[in-house]
Parts: C-alpha cells; sequence; structure tokens
C-alpha cells in the first residue's frame, strides 16, 4: 500500500499567473457605475487531477515560491516548463500526451512523480507500467549526463578548432 506524501510545492504544482478584472465595491459605490481593477490571480494546478484547482490572488509567497513563472508573467512571456514537455517524450503517441495534458499532466517528470492515486484518476488503464517507464527513462536521462556533458565540451573544442583554422591556424602547423 502506497503512503500518502505531500505535494513538492516546486515540482508537484503547476501556477498560472492572470489577470483577473475585480469589482471595486468602494468606487463602484462612490461613482454611482461599477468600477473594475485588475488584480493579479494564480491558478495552482495539481498533474493529475482535473479537479484539484485553486484559484486565488497572488500573494508574497506565491510571487517567492514560483518566482521565475512569476517573472514570465510579469514580463508577458510563457511561463517556463520545467521538465522534458509530455508531447516530446517519445514512447508515447500523439494522442497519449493529449490525454495525459488533459489532466494537467505536462511533462516527464511530473507523469513519474504521480501517485497511485493521482494515477488511477489520469490514466485508468495502463498508467502503472507508463508511470514506470517514464521514471526509468528519467533514471536512465540523469546517468547519462556526464556523457552528455563530455559530448557538448567535444562540440566546443572542435569549434575552437575550426575557429583558429579560419583565422590562419592561429599558430598551429598544418
Amino acid at each position: 500500500m502506497e503512503q500518502f506524501a505531500l505535494p513538492n510545492p516546486q515540482r508537484d504544482c503547476i501556477p498560472r499567473f492572470y489577470m483577473k478584472p475585480v469589482k471595486n465595491e468602494f468606487e463602484s459605490e462612490k461613482q454611482g457605475r461599477d468600477i473594475y481593477n485588475d488584480v493579479e490571480f494564480v491558478e495552482i494546478i495539481i498533474p493529475g487531477d482535473k479537479n484539484c484547482i485553486v484559484d486565488e490572488r497572488v500573494k508574497d509567497h506565491h510571487r517567492q515560491r514560483w518566482a521565475g513563472q512569476y517573472s514570465a508573467f510579469k514580463a508577458g512571456q510563457e511561463a517556463p516548463v520545467e521538465g522534458t514537455p509530455i508531447e516530446e517524450w517519445a514512447p508515447i503517441s500523439a494522442s497519449q500526451a493529449l490525454e495525459l495534458k488533459s489532466v494537467h499532466v505536462r511533462t516527464v517528470e511530473h507523469l513519474a512523480g504521480l501517485s497511485d492515486a493521482q494515477l488511477a484518476k489520469a490514466v485508468p488503464m495502463g498508467g502503472y507500467a507508463l508511470r514506470e517507464k517514464a521514471q526509468a527513462w528519467l533514471k536512465q536521462a540523469e546517468g547519462s549526463q556526464p556523457l552528455n556533458e563530455a559530448m557538448q565540451q567535444i562540440a566546443k573544442l572542435q569549434e575552437q578548432i575550426e575557429e583558429l583554422k579560419r583565422n590562419g591556424n592561429g599558430g598551429v602547423a598544418a
């Protein structure tokens, strides 16, 4: 039996900051007509559960908790996705990716981190195998990190060699 674990607020929640018009009761009464102010709101989504969405005014703790997403919102940009987008993960079909996104599973990391209860709601058929595949893929990707870094270093060195060749061999004999 799986033990219940509290969600990791950085990884397990998806914040969506937006502006919402809110009626200013004081000014409306004072001016005799409806007056609205644009107010910052945040919609907090739990991946795997399309019914668990919190929608509230932005507070300082929201700005601090999701500083990157909030900065993107203030700059008029889309919030960065942290992790591998689910639609770019090769082991699943486009239709599976759309189904997962419909229940707010946007990254492979979200899928790998779903609890049994969330998985039963989000992907009732074959969900456990899909989650295990995501976990194995992430573990493999983590293990190949040193190789990826070495390949990037080799590519940089090759670019430097080509640059030296273009600039008269840089003092290197041909």
